[in-house]
């Protein structure tokens, strides 16, 4: 069978998407980050409630016409446990809006790259929604199914200045195990990205996948992972991406930089950088203005990135060149900048960056 399309192994879910009318914290920084959270439990009062084991305590003030969003949620770790020790967020949001829509790493890299989706999903209500949008949004998934165990749900806190602190329960993605039809799907891919999928998972089906283009688009459990550290599986990467929180926490990331041909790591509206080797590379962000929606930035720019890079060295991961990196990373930069501006689900077209 021919490979004419990407395999995309991640997740998608049925995203709450806030919007609050301030910054999470007062005086910054901007926050780009994803929490694990025990549960979340809908509530009848108006208010969306977050709270940390050792104190964080955020109150978002829900619209009249939006309470249905009311809930409360409890966080597995602090808030800037790992940015900021010690320090704990307190206060209230008025939320200017909130909405429910398509979401998951997964979901965007396969609208992004045209690819095919296999995701963990539940055989509940809220699994049936995030089918019935990955169709809408013309997304063609094999879900693997898990009927004794709930879809994982996700809840996205966002303001105009560039916060994003993804919240998510997390049970589907850690019971999803591989089986045939996982080797099945990556013997038939054109190229394979893997976007939050557990590294145990990730490990085995490159163990027996054919030589072809690997993105790998890890979330911060997947970095901190010990059991399958994702420096051991360096060797198989061809490209890396992640922002600039989870470079940090990486262990190995030396020998990830060692082995792995091709890294971006965005840094905001700092940009982003290229690592190739010993070789940097800078990035400057395209200049935007006006309040932005960072949600699917990342994807948008790591999307970009691998599909021109691909066009430009047709043997990558071998034969990736300075100049084809560069082009790539402006070309995400300007995307990634589009994006901003995008409300809802859905990746901004290519049409005027073809003189670049």
């Amino acid at each position: 069978m021919a490979r004419n399309r990407p395999t995309i192994f991640g997740p998608a879910y049925l995203d709450v998407v806030l919007t609050l009318d301030r910054p999470l914290l007062a005086g910054g920084p901007v926050l780009d980050q994803s929490l694990p959270a025990a549960r979340l439990t809908p509530r009848d009062d108006g208010v969306l409630e977050v709270v940390g084991p050792t104190g964080d305590r955020l109150v978002c003030l829900l619209p009249p016409d939006q309470a249905e969003f009311a809930a409360s949620c409890e966080l597995c770790e602090p808030v800037l446990a790992r940015t900021q020790p010690g320090r704990i967020v307190t206060g209230e949001y008025p939320v200017a809006s909130a909405v429910r829509q398509l979401g998951g790493m997964g979901a965007g890299y396969a609208k992004a790259l045209d690819g095919l989706l296999r995701m963990p999903i539940g055989d509940d209500a809220v699994g049936r929604e995030v089918l019935q949008l990955l169709a809408a949004h013309e997304i063609d998934a094999v879900p693997a199914l898990l009927p004794d165990c709930p879809s994982d749900t996700s809840l996205l806190l966002q303001s105009p200045q560039g916060d994003k602190l993804a919240i998510g329960v997390r049970q589907a993605m850690v019971r999803w195990q591989v089986t045939s039809e996982d080797h099945a799907l990556a013997a038939e891919a054109s190229a394979l990205v893997f976007c939050g999928a557990p590294n145990a998972l990730m490990a085995t089906v490159l163990e027996g996948a054919p030589d072809i283009p690997v993105m790998c688009a890890p979330a911060l459990r997947n970095v901190c992972d010990r059991s399958v550290p994702l420096a051991r599986l360096a060797a198989k990467i061809g490209y890396l991406t992640l922002n600039a929180l989870e470079w940090s926490q990486m262990d190995g990331a030396e020998e990830m930089r060692r082995q792995v041909p091709v890294i971006t790591v965005t840094e905001g509206a700092q940009g982003s950088r290229i690592l190739l080797g010993e070789r940097e590379i800078r990035i400057p962000a395209t200049p935007f203005e006006g309040p932005a929606d960072t949600n699917r930035a990342g994807e948008t720019y790591a999307a970009t990135f691998f599909r021109a890079l691909l066009a430009a060295c047709p043997e990558f991961p071998r034969g990736v060149t300075i100049e084809a990196a560069e082009h790539s990373g402006r070309l995400a930069a300007v995307q990634a900048a589009k994006q901003l501006a995008m409300r809802e689900f859905g990746f901004p077209n290519e049409e005027d960056t073809r003189g670049l």
